[in-house]
């Protein structure tokens, strides 16, 4: 295991069809999906969740009636990107496909985070082996899990504000517990499962509380980081100690709400830390170990891209407006708002109003709506005339108000259309417009290579192989994640060593 590392990503996708202006049931489009993948690409036998692709990855339906893709299993970061984006290939494929099938059909299909009307939330796992008494990792990645979302935040809005509050990371408000087991009925900060999947005695780490990322720079951040970090944890550093946060849950949020990144929490030894600080302290234990055996090799450039895109959070902000998820977001909102005559700087003058008036009317069982603000006769445009000309620095208006709650649907509608699939999704649309920035130096691989080969460092190459083999060859079989059964000669593969290299069959099925 030393200097090796493993790991790998979940994407949900949010999916809707309409046809006219009939919506298509849910149950009955996933089950088209699925069927589309059973005829017209490369799959297995079905396995107990979904189907295997030859290049080792699993799409499946989850539980929550949205489709999954799982990556093979990779040994660096710059492999997880790549896997991730030929999901995203293989999942806009069969939506380009059921669109065109008789009858036609309108597909969306987004890596978006949230539904803002629904207050439903998707999300974007990660996996990572180690070796670590599971005992000891809460205390070591609760500080770093929590402000490492100035880099791998998705960007968007809080659900709760009646106005347009923006957030370094939407997930943020669906945590609900530090530290937990489950994650159907509750959302943690750091997830204790440890379904282990090999037969080597190591463990998995199973990280839930991330999101969904267009930037490849973001992602690889948020891969090579998580896993430069667990790598100095098993070799026995303790990076967590002293930056223990007083109230990871209130830290979180703090700093998902301020994309200055300036704001300070308090850490259990006294001092008050901003995100950027617990990042660069957690970056300076791993570049301290540089060139030891415990580190990949490609940890040096990864430390580069960490260090560089906190030197610039920290004194060039607007350098990364082209290059992460929630930067990115950010300057198009500004835009958008600045057409409407709202400034970005006016925000928390605005949001603030809204609360006031928002409490005010609920205490009377009454909502917020644009036209009771404009109507001079109306309780609600009283109450704000009668408000002091300034809230905080800036001046409130009537017709600011109602400007903001006018644009909230139509700005949640970019945020859901930002990680659409295909050419109207929007970060695409900036993308192939050359005005954004988010490459990584090397790039991250050919991603037509990536659908249909596995890596080649992992037993992810052992399983897509076969499965290429066997589905060629027309033989019965089921793929699992540390093993395929071969039903026709009743007998199984075994896949227990995640860094498998050769096929070793054994009888009995």
């Amino acid at each position: 295991m030393t200097g090796k590392s493993l790991m790998g990503g979940e994407t949900e996708y949010a999916i809707a069809a309409t046809r006219g202006s009939e919506q298509v049931d849910q149950r009955a489009l996933l089950r088209a999906l699925m069927d589309f993948a059973r005829c017209t690409m490369p799959y297995t036998f079905e396995s107990p969740r979904g189907r295997f692709l030859r290049n080792g990855g699993l799409l499946y339906l989850d539980c929550g009636l949205h489709i999954e893709w799982a990556s093979p299993e990779c040994t660096s970061p710059h492999d997880v990107v790549r896997y991730l984006k030929a999901g995203d290939r293989v999942v806009e494929t069969l939506a380009e496909q059921y669109a065109r099938a008789s009858p036609p059909a309108d597909v969306f299909c987004t890596r978006c985070n949230v539904d803002y009307l629904a207050s439903k939330a998707w999300a974007s796992h990660e996996s990572y082996l180690h070796r670590t008494d599971p005992e000891r990792l809460p205390d070591q990645f609760i500080p770093f899990l929590a402000s490492r979302l100035v880099l791998c935040g998705a960007g968007g809005w809080d659900y709760r504000s009646p106005g347009l509050s923006f957030t370094l990371s939407p997930r943020a408000g669906f945590i609900t517990e530090v530290i937990a087991d489950d994650t159907q009925h509750v959302r943690p900060l750091f997830h204790t499962k440890d379904e282990r999947l090999s037969d080597t005695g190591s463990h998995r780490l199973h990280v839930s509380c991330s999101e969904t990322l267009c930037s490849d720079l973001a992602t690889l951040l948020r891969f090579g980081s998580t896993a430069l970090v667990l790598a100095i944890v098993d070799e026995g550093a303790s990076p967590g100690d002293g930056m223990a946060l007083k109230s990871p849950l209130r830290a979180l949020r703090r700093f998902a709400a301020d994309p200055r990144c300036r704001a300070k929490v308090a850490v259990a030894v006294g001092r008050r830390l901003t995100a950027i600080d617990i990042q660069r302290h957690y970056l300076s234990a791993v570049e301290a170990r540089l060139g030891t055996p415990c580190l990949p090799a490609w940890a040096e450039s990864v430390c580069s891209l960490w260090r560089r895109t906190l030197d610039d959070l920290e004194a060039r902000p607007g350098k990364l407006a082209g290059a992460l998820d929630w930067a990115i977001k950010q300057r198009v909102y500004a835009d958008f708002l600045r057409r409407h005559g709202v400034e970005w700087s006016s925000l928390p003058a605005l949001n603030s109003a809204l609360r006031r008036l928002s409490r005010t009317l609920a205490s009377r069982g009454r909502g917020l709506h644009p036209e009771d603000l404009l109507s001079p006769n109306s309780q609600d445009a009283a109450m704000v005339g009668a408000w002091p000309d300034r809230t905080g620095d800036e001046r409130v208006t009537r017709e600011q108000l109602a400007t903001v709650l006018r644009v909230r649907k139509p700005l949640f509608e970019i945020d859901m259309r930002f990680g659409e699939l295909g050419d109207r999704g929007i970060f695409n649309a900036l993308d192939r417009a050359g005005v954004l920035n988010h490459g990584v130096p090397g790039g991250v691989g050919d991603l037509d290579a990536a659908i249909d080969a596995p890596p080649r460092d992992t037993r992810a190459a052992v399983r897509g192989h076969v499965v290429q083999r066997l589905t060629e060859d027309g033989t019965r079989y089921r793929a699992e994640w540390t093993r395929v059964v071969d039903v026709d000669h009743r007998r199984v593969l075994n896949l227990g060593d995640p860094f498998e290299a050769v096929e070793r069959w054994c009888e009995g099925a």
